[in-house]
């Protein structure tokens, strides 16, 4: 800097004024330019997302810095990064196959998957684990590997929006008991909908007692669906809440979040608002929730739209806020019209103290609890208001503390308002752009802002006071791509902050004080404003931060020490005096600012310090100093002259430096000038100053002391206040100047130059003249000249010459006089001197010379010489001799052409090169191309040296001269060339290949003759653009094809010169590219030469695919081989030349494929199917052969292997392996090859092979890849004789002998238990053979008719009970209009409406306590300890609980678990752990029940109903064929031997046409027996009539008679007509064959009329019976063979019999004996029936357990339990595995399909018939038996049930083991798969179901909670986890809430 000032007094002071305010101007306009590129130019670290880049959708989301790791959110993809951005770990995450209609897989979904982008929405870091959530499977989160970033943990539960577009927020802060994780989320499209909380607070680890998961939900805030509807159908938009950023401070957490001011109003502005909840809070809707609204304005603009945030703290220099105080910083920006979230470019910076936010929600809070208006609300619209009521602890505890006071007991919540605002002024604001991310920290005192942007800056503010920042500095980072929202993050020491765009990550230092390399630009920063970090540290003359460790006494300002930011710095503001001539010594005073001090005066000093450009420091002098408030004076000597270098030109300006001793630094600094006026050579350069200096004209010199020189002739310095020097200044002076032509002299002709000048001096009398001095090659020429005035000197005329040969030299011209005086000169005056012949040896480049010079060509002299210098005769008619200007050269001559040849249609540019070929395009009269006109291109001609024309169109080939004739007017000149120029046919002959990619690249070999003819050739193919490569050759040409559509073909067309055109006769077709799905090996040796099959497809249409390796900034190429449409061979190539030491692994990114011009597989990064590694390992070594001579001997017919021993043979290869050869001699192989690790083997030929040219033996050469090894020869040696082994067959003897006896040893040991119980199944099967027959016809029957029925019925649908009608069954199978089930008012008559609001508000509160893990458990606990509950009403817990929870199936599940572990442990404590679920008497149990029940329902629905629904139709069916006795319900046909009737029953099958209530739908054909009852028969004609009916929407028999249509008569037929004679106690029922109803008859069902009187009285129409002990009493209609009621009349009891009287029939059950006698009446007929239903049985049987191939049968909810029972048996060590099959088979078997099996009315909505249901029964126990892990024993009193399916049961259980064994081997349903299918069933059913869960409530509390009150209260208290919850007292302000409403 110092060297551009100014070296005179009066300058110095000038620029010194206008330096301090331009300087830094200057400097920031420079710096600002700087800091632009230092993005660039420091190279800061820098990550960039590079996968898919034409993804345009992909944008890093968020970022987490950990220590020294970084962790990355994309989409898609999550990296792992260094703290310096190199990668770490990159993980894919997408596109997944996903819908926002589906859960995750493997939940089955109705709804196509389609790829979908996996967009991150929150980035944690909890407990050494990752925390990842995405927008896919619903929103959801996973817990990562922190290294592999693998998942660890994922919960279905819905946590983020599942739109791509949405942000989240989410923190994690310290709870009660360990750390919470807090999120808010927009809306997404959940399956669950609204149901998803916008505010959660959620688990971090499972809890073990209560089976919580992470993620799950323990409080949280949703936004009602009524709000959500009400904004659609009121404001006709969707309501949605944004959140911005959450945080949490002291002992709350906050969420700053954009949303409506009034979501009922169309169009409401847009309000950003903070909203608390406290961490205390334990309730689970968040009873401390509020929100207010937050105000950033500067009075003209409203910044209403929060963009980004951040929490800091902030330094000490503000007011109002202390240090260390939690400050929320917020970006806001103007919304476009105020109601819309698009933002403007108008943005701005407020700042708002989260004490101040939490005084003004406590004065809120105040507020409304200190209410006393019914008027006031909580002013929440949104979540629903609610009046104020007074609250006096709120009051209290908020006047106590109004920041920490947590409001988990108050009413009024949720609490807003839009009245009380925070309002901030904008710190900062900008309208050039949206402020999208911010950062902010305190340093020091000062607090600084970083702000990123949407044009991809950085900004940096320094808080200057509590309502203005200033921008000190804004740097680029990613131009055009705008700084993510809240993308701005510190490093842990906050030294560096990480910006991230759109796909980079850029890691800048927050201050870089080292660049700033001196203190103005240090101090300065930002046009004064200057950065907080960074000071000039004075004594060290180094930009620091103020650490003591960078700068000594920094920590006391007053010391001067250090400079901080906008402060002045150490310099001189003034210096006096500021020059002296050399010789003279005199003292300088000077003033500075800002001197710092020194340690200690006495020892360290200051000194003034003297520099020289050229000789350095050549002078010090001590200082002396005298401090003063601010400013420092400083006085010191100047150096004796001896002392001071000598000036070169008169002055000297040096630098003076205050310099330290204390560092040894040169703290301030200034010029200084020393000067010798005897040293000025000229009287510009001695007046023109601040000096003391005189020029004496006549003596030439310039001096200090004028009084010897000639007065007239002295000039005074330009300040000199000499009177005697009236001429002073530089105006005064002589010197010559330019007159501002060009002064032109051409060579060897006589010139004269005149010269302007001023002040010219008279000489004096002995003076001399003037003269010109002229400096030629060398040497200095003069001139004598003459002073024609004051301003003109004449230079005498001359010939000036000068030796190169160049057209023009440039010389300096100067005036002396008086002999040696030379004028001032300081224009630098030049002339130039011009050669025309220099360079132009032609006439044609002579006229081309400019006409300045007057250069011409003269045709005597055939040279080009100035105009002067050519001679002319007398005759003036030769002038033209000279030819200059427009003249026309006369001898055109043609040098060259090219193209020789063109297309006989023309159009071809022939170039043609020569000299004189005319001046302008005008002087080219004809061309002619061999003989044909040829048209002249006037725009591509040169002057006289090239000729441009385009050939005519001609018919045949022909070859000939080109001739040019040129000339003006009449005179023309002609021009001939040397060579021919042909025209030619161009012929394709044929082209390959033939096919290639649609994305081009091919490159097309075109072959015929003439082919690259012409000036322009143009290829097409298939009509694409085919780019020409290669056109040397006549014979053929190459191109490169661009890209065309596929499966396009066509020809191949060469266009010449856009007017030939040549068609091939073959066509060229466009393939689709190829694609490359997988590759078989990753792993290489370092010299490559490894085959690597590449698979994939449309391989074949690459003509030359290379496979590419990307190593250590190098590439690598090989060419592919063996390629076909799905695959193709590649050898790897040797990477020796990277240098890189193996083992090395190169990613898939930097391995890739040359696949012509397809683009998509450069790299393999995007290829799911290959490994994201390929291995690179050392080579391999085959070490030579040991033997003597390296000769390995194979003896005839022995040692056929060949060993060969090495290292590291098997790390790429394996055995025969195809790149490993073995070569023995010249033809001969060594193979199959084996290999080991360290040795290779392999099988020699049978015969010797020849030898190589010059080995006497056959050489063994190992080839391996690219390696090549000589191992040695091979000799085979002639045969020997063999030798002949024998082997005795007396072995083989001895051990058949050995086996014949071991197998009679084990035969002779059979027990005889064994074979009686073979003898008891021979007489089984006896038994079944004699009615096998019997079985055979029957079941023929049965078949065609269950089939017949079946398909009916599947016609029109098996009669499935819905949802809510199965469930109804499960649940309240007595009672199934219980109240849970229906709509019901929950409220009391006689209570007010506000006493019912608070009924239902209590039953709510007691739902939210339902909801709570631990108060469920502890209230579930205490019921079962209550010895007054019955197992009914244990049930009845149970089924209300399931009605309570049954949208919240998932957290039922997590209960029931943790239900289920204390009753294991308790079961397991006690001894019997294989107890748990057969007694079924516990709520837990039977809720286990229920939930197995319900969610077994799609299952048995969709694949178990079909054949259990064919197994109880068959039974119907075949009951049916028999008799039923309709009082006892035995039946002939049967499985239970208490249904078969025991006598012999004479019957007559009859066929009867039935006509219906429908009279036009005819007859129907119905089966029925002549002993059928009346009511028998009439429910017989009901099923074939509405056989596809179910049976609740029939007609009942009951409500109907019977008609027998007889001719014209007709008769109604009853069960009793009263015509009965009474048999003593005995009555029978009408039969068909009493009215004696014929075969054939017509039975007419007709609506009851009504009925006589019975005999007594005793029986009424339509009042069916039920059996009670042994009498009967009346019961709802049920069964169509339930006995008609016993009459009591008042004499005795009379009895109904059918076919079996009751005494008949007990008699028969009377002696082991007799009954075993019996069984031989009717087992057969047991057998018959089982013999018939076997297929259905085995049907049902393979159903329930048989697995799929894909095992898609196994029900999610049984697979996750069962696996639940496997875990629980390991925690326990339960080592016997029976346990787990007994626990499985009651929880599945026993509680559920036995269950389902003996009940099927409560799946389908049929008949409850006693003897199908008898039958069922059987089914049911075989399958329970087929369950046991115990070996049933047959004895001849086992039961019959027991014996019919005896043979079947090991088969069955074998089936059950297999089942229970396939599904421990699916894959682990994980919990938040099966959470996922909980939230998927209870969407699909709870419309269905419709369940009254306020009724189920309302029954628990009333008739459970209330009644056990006491002991509930006891227990809450005793159980920690309630009692830390407080939720025994929340119990007891529901039950004073609800005091009041009953």
């Amino acid at each position: 800097m110092a060297s551009k000032m100014s070296t005179t007094l009066s300058t110095h002071s000038i620029t010194r004024t206008l330096s301090s305010s331009y300087s830094s101007i200057w400097r920031t306009c420079q710096l600002t330019f700087v800091l632009c590129l230092l993005v660039f130019a420091n190279g800061y670290p820098q990550f960039e997302d590079t996968n898919d880049p034409t993804n345009t959708n992909i944008y890093l989301q968020n970022m987490l810095i950990n220590g020294t790791d970084i962790y990355v959110g994309s989409v898609n993809r999550l990296y792992k990064l260094r703290s310096d951005l190199t990668e770490v770990v990159s993980f894919r995450t997408g596109p997944v196959l996903d819908h926002l209609s589906c859960r995750a897989p493997p939940i089955h979904c109705d709804f196509d998957r389609t790829e979908t982008d996996n967009v991150n929405k929150l980035l944690l870091m909890y407990d050494g684990q990752l925390i990842t959530c995405a927008n896919v499977f619903q929103g959801r989160c996973d817990k990562r590997d922190v290294n592999t970033l693998n998942t660890t943990y994922n919960n279905p539960r819905e946590v983020v929006s599942s739109y791509i577009h949405g942000r989240a927020v989410g923190f994690i802060t310290p709870g009660m008991s360990g750390q919470d994780f807090y999120t808010a989320t927009p809306l997404g499209g959940w399956l669950r909908g609204a149901g998803v909380p916008t505010i959660a607070r959620r688990l971090l680890e499972k809890d073990d007692v209560f089976g919580d998961r992470p993620f799950d939900p323990t409080s949280e805030t949703k936004i009602p669906i009524n709000t959500i509807d009400e904004a659609v159908n009121m404001a006709n938009y969707q309501f949605n809440i944004s959140y911005v950023h959450g945080f949490s401070s002291g002992s709350h957490s906050y969420f700053v979040a954009l949303q409506v001011e009034d979501y009922q109003v169309k169009d409401s502005p847009q309000r950003t608002k903070i909203s608390r909840v406290c961490n205390q809070d334990m309730s689970d809707s968040f009873h401390s929730y509020i929100e207010l609204p937050l105000s950033c304005s500067d009075g003209t603009t409203d910044y209403n739209l929060a963009q980004s945030a951040v929490i800091a703290t902030v330094g000490s220099h503000l007011e109002d806020v202390k240090p260390g105080e939690d400050v929320l910083f917020i970006t806001f920006a103007e919304s476009e019209g105020g109601s819309s979230l698009e933002p403007t470019a108008k943005s701005a910076v407020c700042m708002y103290s989260v004490r101040a936010i939490d005084a003004m929600m406590a004065e809120r809070r105040i507020e409304c609890a200190s209410s006393e208006n019914e008027l006031d609300t909580t002013e929440i619209e949104w979540l629903g208001n609610t009046p104020c009521y007074a609250d006096e602890p709120v009051v209290t505890g908020l006047q106590a503390d109004p920041s920490g006071y947590c409001f988990t007991q108050n009413f009024n919540t949720p609490l807003g308002t839009l009245n009380f605002v925070l309002e901030a002024k904008p710190l900062y604001t900008t309208d050039e752009t949206v402020l999208t991310a911010v950062a902010a920290t305190p340093h020091l005192e000062e607090t600084v802002i970083f702000l990123g942007d949407q044009q991809g800056n950085l900004r940096k503010l320094r808080v200057t006071a509590n309502d203005t920042a200033e921008m000190y500095e804004e740097m680029v980072i990613d131009s055009n791509s705008a700084v993510a929202q809240n993308g701005l993050a510190f490093d842990a020491d906050k030294d560096y902050i990480y910006v991230m765009t759109k796909r980079k990550i850029t890691k800048v230092p927050v201050e870089e004080c080292e660049k700033y390399t001196n203190c103005e630009d240090c101090t300065q920063v930002g046009n004064g404003v200057g950065d907080p970090y960074c000071g000039w540290c004075s004594l060290v003359k180094s930009c620091t931060r103020r650490y003591e460790s960078e700068c000594a006494g920094s920590d006391d300002l007053n010391s001067r020490r250090w400079l901080g930011p906008a402060t002045l710095c150490s310099q001189v503001e003034s210096v006096v005096p500021t020059n002296t001539p050399r010789d003279k010594v005199i003292e300088i005073e000077m003033m500075i600012t800002n001197l710092p001090k020194l340690d200690d005066g006495n020892t360290h000093r200051y000194e003034c310090v003297f520099v020289d450009e050229t000789e350095g420091e050549f002078a010090t002098t001590s200082a002396n100093v005298e401090f003063m408030t601010d400013r420092t004076n400083i006085t010191c000597a100047t150096p004796e002259a001896a002392l001071i270098p000598r000036p070169a030109e008169g002055s000297l300006t040096v630098e003076l430096y205050i310099r330290a001793s204390e560092t040894n630094q040169k703290i301030a600094m200034t010029t200084f000038d020393f000067y010798e006026c005897g040293a000025f050579s000229g009287c510009l350069q001695c007046v023109d100053n601040d000096y003391s200096c005189d020029w004496c004209i006549y003596e030439n010199t310039c001096t200090g002391n004028a009084a010897s020189c000639n007065s007239n002739g002295v000039i005074g310095s330009r300040n000199t206040t000499n009177a005697a020097r009236p001429k002073k200044g530089s105006g005064f002076c002589p010197y010559i100047k330019d007159s501002g032509r060009e002064t032109l002299i051409p060579v060897d002709v006589f010139t004269h130059i005149d010269i302007l000048a001023a002040n010219l001096p008279v000489p004096l009398s002995g003076d001399g003249d003037y003269e010109c001095v002229i400096l030629l090659d060398g040497e200095v020429a003069k001139v004598k000249a003459t002073r024609e005035n004051d301003t003109l000197v004449r230079c005498a005329g001359w010939n000036y010459m000068y030796g190169s040969e160049v057209p023009t030299m440039e010389v300096a011209l100067n005036v002396q006089w008086n002999g040696s005086y030379i004028l001032d000169n300081p224009d630098q005056l030049t002339v130039t001197l011009f050669k025309c012949s220099a360079e132009r040896s032609n006439c044609g480049s002579c006229l081309m010379a400019d006409g300045k010079f007057n250069c011409g060509w003269c045709v005597e002299r055939s040279r080009c010489v100035h105009q002067s210098k050519c001679p002319r005769d007398e005759d003036p008619d030769l002038d033209s001799e000279f030819l200059a200007g427009d003249n026309v050269c006369p001898d055109p001559h043609i040098t060259g052409f090219e193209p020789k040849a063109g297309h006989i249609r023309g159009g071809t540019e022939v170039r043609i090169y020569g000299i004189n070929l005319g001046q302008v395009a005008s002087d080219i009269k004809e061309i002619y191309v061999a003989q044909q006109p040829c048209k002249h291109l006037n725009e591509s001609y040169v002057p006289s040296q090239v000729v441009v024309c385009r050939t005519s169109d001609i018919s045949m080939p022909m070859k000939g001269m080109i001739e040019i004739s040129i000339g003006t007017g009449d005179d023309t000149y002609n021009g001939l060339s040397q060579d021919s120029f042909s025209y030619v046919q161009p012929v394709i002959d044929g082209f390959s290949p033939t096919i290639g990619p649609k994305s081009g690249g091919t490159e097309v070999l075109i072959e015929g003759t003439y082919l690259n003819v012409g000036s322009k050739i143009q290829v097409e193919v298939a009509g694409q653009n085919c780019t020409i490569t290669d056109s040397s050759m006549s014979s053929s040409i190459t191109c490169r094809t661009d890209r065309g559509p596929p499966e396009v073909e066509g020809p191949i067309k060469m266009v010449f010169d856009d007017n030939g055109t040549e068609i091939s006769q073959e066509y060229f077709i466009y393939k689709d590219d190829p694609t490359i799905d997988s590759l078989d090996e990753f792993r290489t040796i370092i010299s490559g030469g490894l085959t690597v099959e590449v698979r994939g497809t449309n391989l074949n249409v690459i003509q030359s695919p290379k496979m590419v390796f990307h190593v250590a900034n190098k590439m690598f190429k090989t060419d592919c081989s063996d390629i076909g449409a799905t695959s193709m061979k590649c050898k790897t190539p040797n990477l020796k030349p990277s240098n890189i030491t193996t083992p090395f692994t190169i990613s898939k990114g930097m391995i890739g494929f040359v696949l012509d011009g397809v683009p998509d597989f450069r790299n393999l990064a995007n290829v799911e199917n290959v490994r994201d590694k390929f291995e690179v390992v050392q080579d391999p070594v085959y070490r030579e052969l040991t033997d003597e001579g390296r000769i390995w001997e194979k003896m005839h017919a022995g040692n056929k292997f060949l060993e060969i021993k090495g290292d590291n043979l098997t790390l790429a290869s394996e055995s025969e392996d195809p790149d490993i050869r073995v070569s023995i001699g010249a033809d001969g192989l060594c193979e199959p090859i084996n290999l080991k690790s360290g040795t290779l083997t392999c099988t020699l030929p049978d015969e010797q092979p020849d030898s190589l040219p010059g080995d006497s033996l056959p050489r063994i050469i190992v080839t391996h890849g690219n390696l090549r090894f000589d191992i040695g020869f091979v000799r085979y040696l002639p045969p020997d004789l063999p030798l002949v082994l024998f082997i005795g067959p007396a072995v083989g003897a001895f051990l058949l002998f050995l086996i014949i006896i071991l197998i009679i040893a084990i035969y002779r040991h059979i027990g005889e238990r064994d074979r009686r119980i073979k003898r008891l199944e021979k007489q089984r099967d006896e038994m079944e053979m004699r009615v096998a027959q019997e079985c055979k016809d029957a079941f023929t029957e049965l078949q065609i008719s269950v089939l017949t029925v079946s398909g009916d019925v599947e016609g029109s649908g098996i009669p499935f009970r819905n949802y809510r009608g199965y469930t109804s069954m499960v649940l309240f199978p007595d009672n199934p209009d219980h109240p849970a089930l229906r709509e019901i008012p929950v409220a009391k008559e006689k209570i007010s409406g506000i006493k019912k609001e608070v009924l239902q508000h209590g039953l709510q509160e007691f739902g939210n306590l339902i909801g709570n893990k631990s108060f469920l458990r502890v209230f579930t606990h205490t019921l079962e300890r209550q010895k007054m509950l019955t197992t009914k009403d244990k049930t009845n817990i149970a089924s209300l609980l399931m009605i309570a929870l049954h949208n919240k199936l998932e957290y039922l599940t997590e209960v029931m678990k943790s239900l289920m572990q204390d009753m294991i442990a308790r079961y397991v404590r006690e001894g019997c752990p294989h107890v748990l679920m057969r007694r079924s008497d516990t709520v837990v149990e039977k809720l286990v029940s229920h939930w197995v029940a319900f969610l077994m329902y799609d299952f048995v629905r969709e694949t178990a109903g079909q054949p259990m629904f064919h197994l109880y139709y068959a039974i119907k069916q075949q009951v049916a064929k028999g008799p039923v006795d309709a009082i006892t319900g035995e039946a002939r046909y049967g499985l239970s031997e208490l249904k078969v009737i025991r006598q012999q029953t004479d019957y007559k099958a009859i066929t009867i046409s039935a006509i219906g209530l429908d009279r036009e739908a005819g007859p129907v054909t119905v089966k029925v027996l002549d002993c059928d009852t009346i009511s028998q028969v009439k429910e017989k004609i009901l099923d074939a009539i509405y056989k596809t009916m179910p049976y609740s929407q029939r007609p009942q028999k009951e409500d109907h008679d019977l008609e027998w249509k007889d001719g014209s008569l007709s008769t109604i037929l009853l069960d009793d007509d009263g015509g009965r004679e009474i048999e003593g106690e005995w009555k029978r029922m009408n039969t068909l064959s009493h009215y004696r109803v014929p075969d054939g008859a017509t039975l007419v069902l007709v609506r009851s009329q009504g009925m006589a009187g019975t005999p007594h009285g005793s029986l009424q129409r339509g009042s069916p019976i039920k059996r009670v002990g042994q009498l009967y009493t009346p019961h709802s209609p049920a069964s169509s063979v339930t006995p008609i009621l016993d009459m009591e009349n008042g004499i005795g009891i009379m009895h109904n019999w059918h076919l079996v009287k009751k005494q008949d029939h007990d008699s028969l059950r009377k002696g082991d004996k007799y009954h075993t006698l019996m069984a031989e009446i009717y087992l057969p007929r047991l057998l018959t029936t089982k013999g018939i239903l076997q297929q259905f049985v085995d049907e049902l049987f393979e159903t329930l357990f048989t697995l799929d191939s894909d095992s898609s049968s196994i029900p999610i909810a049984i697979k996750y339990l069962f696996d639940f029972l496997d875990e629980e048996a390991n925690k326990h060590c339960l080592e016997d595995s029976n346990i787990t099959h007994f626990w499985k088979s009651n929880i599945l078997q026993l509680r559920f399909w036995v269950n389902m099996v003996n009940n099927p009315d409560m799946l389908f909505d049929i008949n409850r018939s006693d003897t199908v249901l008898a039958c069922m029964s059987v089914i049911g126990q075989t399958l329970m038996d087929s369950c046991s892990v115990t070996q049933h024993q047959l004895t001849p009193d086992s039961p019959s049930s027991k014996l019919l399916y005896a043979k079947d049961i090991q088969h069955y259980k074998e089936m059950v083991a297999g089942y229970y064994r396939d599904v421990q081997d699916y894959p682990t349903i994980s919990d938040q798969d099966m959470h996922a299918a909980l939230a998927n069933h209870s969407q699909r059913h709870n419309s269905e179901s419709n369940f009254q869960a306020i009724n189920a409530l309302n029954e628990l509390y009333f008739c459970y909670a209330c009644i056990y009150r006491s002991q509930l209260m006891q227990a809450l208290d005793e159980d920690e986890s309630t009692r830390k919850l407080q939720l025994g007292d929340k119990l007891d302000k529901i039950f004073k809430l609800m005091a009041d409403s009953v």
